[in-house]
């Protein structure tokens, strides 16, 4: 079960971090992603997804419970489960509930100063010539996991953070 749960986790963070808009500046990293990025939703059963207008009550009532700054939401539906895209205290975020208004996981973009210190730290001590072009949040199974995607003139290198440790989870060379 833990296994899983880090593989998800995995599977979220690079999703999200390759589906970052910075990666559109180089068409090597952008074609790397597009293909990882379908294969993950598909993997997920995110693919397909319905946009809907009006979302269950009780859904909606577990949203707005969860995020009471969120602005700009978006619904689509995925067979019983419910997506959400939306921003939340500025910040883009996108959640998945159940058919019961139980959250399944949350993707949110955060500030570098939002990451824990430890990641900072071996982020600017081993990474200091890189630049960061994303950094995110993920909230699944009672878990929070952090993501970066750094770049340098020759590579993109993306790191998660998890209470195991840190691991770089991904190079793509330019």
């Amino acid at each position: 079960m833990k296994r899983n749960i880090k593989t998800l986790g995995v599977a979220l963070l690079f999703f999200w971090g390759a589906s970052a808009p910075s990666y559109g500046q180089n068409m090597y990293a952008s074609a790397a992603a597009k293909t990882f990025n379908t294969s993950i939703l598909t993997a997920l059963g995110a693919v397909d997804k319905e946009p809907v207008a009006a979302v269950d009550p009780l859904i909606n009532s577990s949203f707005s419970a969860l995020f009471p700054n969120a602005t700009e939401p978006k619904w689509s539906r995925k067979v019983t489960h419910s997506f959400v895209s939306f921003l939340n205290n500025g910040h883009k975020a996108t959640a998945s509930f159940s058919p019961k208004g139980a959250l399944n996981y949350v993707i949110t973009e955060c500030d570098p100063e939002q990451l824990p210190k430890l990641f900072n730290k071996k982020i600017k001590k081993s990474y200091a010539t890189y630049r960061l072009l994303q950094a995110t949040e993920i909230q699944a199974y009672g878990q929070k996991t952090y993501q970066v995607v750094l770049e340098d003139a020759f590579r993109f290198v993306t790191l998660k953070y998890t209470a195991d440790g840190i691991e770089t989870t991904q190079i793509v060379h330019k």
